[in-house]
């Protein structure tokens, strides 16, 4: 596939924009008026504020596990006016305080790896268990995520491998999450991908790595190795071909079965 690098005059404000990618995505989740929806680790609140920008009548519940994601996400989304449709707080996506059946919606873009990183595959089961507990008979889960077999180019595929060995933020397979869907009582219903067209530059990828190493640590708690480390391991090809930045993506659209 033909990506093309992310310009110098785009890459400061290109994460919180991904060239349009959240706003698609939310565009094609099956949202109906009056939803009471959750953002499994809401970072910085993005893909929530473009879920209340495609319906005025649905209410947003965010959580994250790191204080640092929620102070930011609550800026961004009074930045935007939202703050009186969502709301955002702190808690383990592994074990929510919410009641059972508490909304009609559940989604998560591109969290999983995060929860992986700090909880393990197991933390990951662990999530789908409290999505299917939480959510309201026929609710939904809607999760975005990166599985290593569909990643097409060598960029998306370093992506893949750069950040797994830098911290433990994994992609699992579609069919392990397809499993797990499956074993909480969760029936997938489509898979559909998207794409950015865009990759980091060597000198991005730099910067993006460096980043991981020295702020995992400090807002996770995470070992991670050292820039030099990684370098050493993934920056000849990095050279050779850029690395991904959620260039290609999966939209997993699941539903939770009516107990007969």
């Amino acid at each position: 596939m033909n990506e093309q690098y992310i310009s110098s005059h785009e890459y400061p404000t290109y994460f919180s924009k991904l060239n349009g990618l959240r706003s698609k995505i939310a565009k094609d989740l099956p949202i109906k008026p009056e939803m009471e929806i959750l953002d499994l680790a809401t970072g910085y609140g993005f893909f929530a504020v473009e879920i209340a920008k495609c319906e005025s009548t649905v209410r947003i519940t965010g959580i994250d596990i790191a204080q640092n994601d929620i102070t930011n996400a609550k800026e961004n989304i009074k930045k935007h006016g939202f703050d009186n449709r969502i709301r955002v707080v702190q808690m383990d996506a592994t074990n929510m305080t919410f009641p059972d059946e508490s909304f009609d919606m559940v989604v998560n873009f591109l969290g999983l790896e995060d929860i992986h990183m700090t909880r393990g595959k197991e933390g990951v089961h662990k999530t789908f268990h409290e999505v299917s507990r939480i959510l309201k008979p026929e609710g939904y889960f809607c999760f975005v995520a990166m599985p290593p077999e569909e990643m097409e180019s060598d960029a998306q595929k370093l992506e893949n491998k750069v950040f797994s060995y830098i911290c433990g933020a994994t992609w699992l397979s579609a069919k392990e999450y397809e499993e797990m869907l499956k074993e909480t009582g969760l029936k997938l219903l489509t898979k559909k991908a998207y794409y950015t067209g865009k990759k980091l530059t060597p000198e991005q990828a730099k910067e993006e790595i460096e980043f991981a190493c020295e702020n995992v640590p400090k807002i996770y708690g995470i070992d991670t190795p050292s820039f030099d480390e990684v370098w050493e391991k993934f920056g000849e090809r990095i050279e050779k071909h850029g690395m991904g930045h959620y260039s290609k993506v999966v939209l997993f659209i699941a539903q939770k079965a009516v107990e007969e």
